[in-house]
């Protein structure tokens, strides 16, 4: 896993030998209405609802949104909420070498899920040109687009809706719609951090910039934060 050519940004891996022992991955990210199961069931919080407010991150949230987006992913959860309900499911969420191998490892080190081709329309859900004025209009700034076609979703898409972005094992949106949390703890060799930041994986629709939808690429939050960027999928 890892990358070591001159594309890599600062927090990727360099390539390096990982055994990964078999595991079984969600097909899709976790979506609204399977996270209400869990809430109904007095097992997992109920994460930041969408509030109408220009310039509040939770605009962007699905629960509780006016188009009752039951389909697409959870967003605005937390790590410890994942945690919550891969538990509740009698899952767990991956590890950052499990999300990878299944991302890209199976097909020998790809650089996206679908291959090395670059992203477009029809592979994922990122910052095409429906995205910038979109997010503009809400009073946040916008990256250029990551491709000049619009792939139908100002923001999340329902889960699945990109099948030509598929791994080689079928699993789905592994590259956009929400970046995705992962059981690994980013270590930097140091312990200037007190709270312990979390590895997610996976780009999201907010990307306009195509590294980040790569498989190798990681990214690191402290385990309480949430944004709109943010879900996660289980694994076994």
């Amino acid at each position: 896993m890892g990358k070591s050519d001159r594309e890599a940004s600062p927090g990727d891996l360099q390539i390096h030998a990982v055994n990964v022992r078999s595991f079984r991955l969600d097909r899709t990210e976790v979506t609204v209405r399977a996270y209400a199961e869990c809430v109904r069931a007095g097992v997992c919080g109920e994460p930041e609802s969408y509030v109408d407010q220009r310039g509040n991150y939770r605009i962007f949230c699905n629960w509780k949104h006016p188009e009752a987006r039951h389909f697409h992913p959870i967003n605005c959860v937390d790590f410890d909420q994942a945690m919550a309900f891969c538990a509740w499911a009698s899952k767990r969420l991956p590890t950052e070498e499990q999300w990878e191998y299944a991302a890209g490892g199976r097909r020998g080190g790809t650089q996206y899920p679908w291959g090395d081709e670059a992203p477009d329309r029809t592979r994922l859900n990122a910052c095409g040109t429906e995205c910038p004025p979109n997010l503009v209009a809400k009073r946040f700034p916008a990256p250029a687009p990551i491709h000049e076609a619009s792939d139908g979703w100002p923001e999340t898409a329902p889960v699945g809706s990109f099948p030509a972005g598929a791994s080689k094992d079928g699993a789905l949106d592994l590259a956009g719609n929400v970046w995705e949390w992962t059981a690994s703890r980013y270590e930097d060799g140091s312990d200037r951090d007190t709270e312990k930041k979390r590895i997610l994986r996976g780009g999201s629709w907010g990307g306009g910039d195509p590294r980040t939808e790569q498989t190798t690429n990681r990214f690191r939050l402290p385990p309480k934060s949430r944004a709109q960027f943010l879900g996660f999928r289980c694994a076994k």
